[in-house]
């Protein structure tokens, strides 16, 4: 589907919010560019009208543009479509222009852990990524600007354990080796504890996973690996170092009571 047509699993999401609140900027994770950095990027962007509803960037895709907000209201929302869909920010529409999406995935090419969709008609300015980077290394002080607030807003999203799931055992070798990988690459995630994550039922089911012998208590086998979670996470050019693979769903049963699995919802 292409991520500018609206859709009904859009529109019954914007519905359903019942127009939330302004989300505060408490940490300055959210600033605004000034009319100059405004100018610049427009020379090199495209203004853009959306309609309530559309979708701009979808959790688990890449996204090409560099996005800022000159009109209306933008909701940020994880888990999207699903029924633990969460808005975890809104963009507008008193304080918005100037405001820029996206967190520190965008500059590292990872996929994005969240869904941005339009809460009501509005306008927003698009910059390629290619040119963004050009731009960036000209404007040294625009630069600091995105760089300091995406690393706020990719704390913001680990503290809110958004983003994709593990889900294993604490005793398990192999979820702790996803864990850890996730720890070091400052991934957003939540670990689901299949021992004592009360849950842990309804999320496989929910998954699509319960099907696969995935129970809490019982051996069963490894269905996601490192290098699994560093080909759909990260960048062609760091999922080719990822951490050794492990044994993948025709190598055996693993530990006992013990499986791990890195998944996202819809991805």
């Amino acid at each position: 589907m292409d991520n500018r047509t609206p859709s009904r699993e859009a529109a019954v999401t914007t519905a359903g919010t019942s127009q939330p609140a302004e989300t505060p900027d408490l940490y300055g994770a959210y600033p605004r560019l000034s009319d100059d950095q405004l100018e610049a990027l427009a020379a090199h962007g495209r203004r853009r009208r959306v309609q309530a509803g559309e979708v701009l960037v979808r959790e688990g895709e890449r996204a090409e543009e560099f996005l800022v907000i000159l009109r209306g209201k933008i909701l940020v929302i994880t888990s999207y479509g699903t029924d633990d869909a969460r808005v975890i920010r809104v963009h507008g529409p008193r304080r918005f222009l100037g405001e820029f999406l996206g967190e520190l995935g965008l500059l590292e090419g990872q996929v994005s852990f969240f869904t941005v969709v339009a809460g009501q008609p509005s306008e927003i300015l698009a910059v390629p990524l290619d040119v963004l980077r050009d731009v960036l290394q000209r404007d040294i002080a625009l630069g600091d600007l995105i760089v300091r607030a995406y690393f706020l807003r990719r704390s913001m999203l680990i503290g809110l354990e958004a983003g994709f799931r593990i889900i294993g055992s604490r005793y398990c070798p192999d979820s702790r080796r996803l864990r850890e990988f996730a720890a070091r690459n400052r991934l957003p995630r939540r670990f689901i504890d299949l021992e004592q994550d009360g849950e842990a039922e309804k999320v496989l089911h929910n998954a699509g996973l319960a099907n696969r012998g995935l129970r809490p208590g019982r051996s069963h086998r490894m269905i996601a690996t490192t290098a699994d979670a560093a080909a759909r996470l990260l960048p062609p050019c760091r999922s080719q170092i990822a951490p050794r693979k492990l044994p993948d769903a025709t190598a055996g049963p693993v530990s006992h009571a013990c499986s791990a699995t890195c998944f996202r919802r819809r991805w």
